[in-house]
């Protein structure tokens, strides 16, 4: 078994778990918020474009008064994770579930992978095959986890380089899962 197989596996036993303790609710009337979550994903996809623009442009920053020194690479990685977070929360109310309050990252994670991956539905509803779904969900805990280093990991800084990956696969997950949307 490997790494994601083990990951789907803690992810099943988690959703039940959450579910079993109202951590998650099901209920047909949680559809009421995808459009909301898609909204805030769509939302967070152009900030993290015009911060990534701002940060690579000289004549952007003239414009806006911003030093020449400023960018901002760190809030492109965390507001490219929030785009995937929100989608992802858009895609499981879609099924008519919610998380709550406590550990909202690692439940809508978890649901994620449970409704949308190991079951396949991703994969019949965009035709893609498994590896790319399963590299979407990949996608979608390494921005997680990167988010997390880059935000609370003091000292470190975040590269050019890392924030063009997020902005790559934040717009890889919307453009793909809009379409189900």
């Amino acid at each position: 078994m490997d790494r994601f197989e083990r990951e789907l596996e803690k992810a099943r036993n988690e959703y039940d778990q959450a579910l079993q303790s109202r951590q998650i609710n099901k209920s047909e009337n949680n559809k009421r918020f995808v459009r909301f979550f898609f909204e805030r994903s769509q939302n967070s996809l152009l900030t993290a474009s015009i911060l990534y623009q701002v940060s690579n442009s000289q004549e952007d920053k003239k414009a806006l008064k911003i030093e020449e020194a400023y960018e901002s690479f760190m809030w492109v990685i965390v507001t490219c994770y929030y785009s995937m977070f929100y989608m992802a929360s858009a895609l499981i109310a879609k099924k008519g579930i919610k998380v709550g309050e406590i550990d909202v990252h690692r439940n809508v994670k978890n649901a994620f992978l449970r409704l949308y991956i190991e079951n396949a539905d991703l994969e019949r509803r965009l035709g893609a095959d498994y590896t790319e779904c399963k590299e979407m969900a990949q996608d979608l805990m390494q921005e997680r986890e990167k988010r997390s280093n880059y935000q609370y990991d003091v000292g470190m800084s975040a590269l050019k380089k890392d924030a063009e990956t997020s902005i790559t696969r934040a717009r890889n997950f919307f453009d793909k899962t809009r379409k189900i949307m």
